[in-house]
């Protein structure tokens, strides 16, 4: 299996390991197909050397809800999970935002939607970009 060894946020190697290989100290393995040294990895994205991917505009509600389900949520579980309960708590105080998340069939980066999730879950610009980038490699 081929494996970005990553410090931080940038690839310092690649290598061909066994699945379960474990990196000394502070490494992290993921895997990839395409990254080398001096690609960036995000969490979620790679980017190649002096390029960011930017974030689409944006997505389907289908390929948020996908992208939220393959990532962690800060405190366990995937962030799916932790939208769902979210809206669920603000239902009454924020019924446009329960609705929108029901019924809504594309999701805007830049959206009111969007920033109440991302207030409610402290995610910062960086993870919703990231979120975005993700989501838009996923197809039904």
């Amino acid at each position: 299996m081929r494996l970005a060894l990553i410090c931080g946020d940038l690839v310092v190697n690649v290598i061909e390991a066994a699945e379960d290989f474990v990196p000394d100290g502070d490494l992290q393995a993921v895997p990839s197909a395409d990254a080398g040294p001096g690609w960036r990895y995000d969490g979620l994205v790679f980017s190649p050397p002096g390029q960011i991917a930017s974030a689409p505009v944006a997505v389907s509600m289908f390929q948020a809800r996908e992208a939220l389900r393959r990532s962690p949520a800060p405190l366990g579980g995937n962030l799916l999970n932790a939208v769902d309960a979210y809206v669920e708590a603000q239902r009454l105080d924020q019924p446009m935002l329960a609705l929108a998340w029901e019924y809504a069939t594309e999701v805007e980066r830049d959206g009111l939607f969007v920033h109440a999730l991302a207030e409610g879950l402290a995610l910062d610009d960086a993870a919703l970009d990231a979120l975005f980038r993700l989501a838009a490699t996923i197809a039904a």
